[in-house]
């Protein structure tokens, strides 16, 4: 049989190999850990986007619960369910159970991240050129995300995100 960590892992790998980038078009639905998921962003009139899971309706095994430091506002977002990442953030998706926790950075800085695993999407909500920035254990940058645009990102590797002035 094989371990949870090991298959959770595989298909985190499977996912990152099929990692697209996008700009956030008016809809889009967004192919996530864990199976079975979708993203889908809507861009709303006053420039946030409504995001949403659908799909996935079985529990996956329980870890940990994801987490940042400094901590951030964020949201469990079940299949069914939706969250908006406002005008000026930045929202990272990180799959948890049969959904995603939706971490809501607002501030230029670096926020420390714990049990970060899977693919999930990366919403750089931020305006004039700031970049969402991710970077491994020894602080190098792994990634960017310019402004306006989404990514899919393998978590399992990020130690720390940033967001900065700076673009990509």
């Amino acid at each position: 049989m094989i371990g949870t960590r090991k298959l959770l892992a595989a298909a985190g790998v499977l996912a990152a190999v099929c990692t697209v980038a996008a700009t956030v078009p008016a809809a889009e639905a967004v192919d996530a850990a864990p199976a079975g998921t979708r993203v889908t962003q809507t861009r709303l009139a006053d420039g946030s986007v409504r995001v949403g899971v659908t799909g996935n309706e079985a529990s996956n095994a329980i870890a940990a619960v994801p987490s940042t430091s400094p901590a951030v506002e964020h949201v469990f977002l079940a299949p069914g369910g939706s969250t908006i990442c406002k005008s000026g953030y930045a929202c990272a998706f990180v799959p948890y159970s049969n959904g995603f926790y939706v971490f809501k950075f607002v501030h230029y800085d670096g926020y420390s991240v714990s049990n970060w695993l899977n693919v999930g999407p990366f919403l750089n909500n931020q305006t004039g050129g700031a970049g969402a920035k991710w970077d491994n254990v020894n602080g190098g940058q792994l990634g960017c995300v310019a402004a306006g645009t989404g990514k899919n990102v393998n978590w399992n590797p990020v130690w720390r995100v940033r967001l900065t002035a700076s673009g990509c």
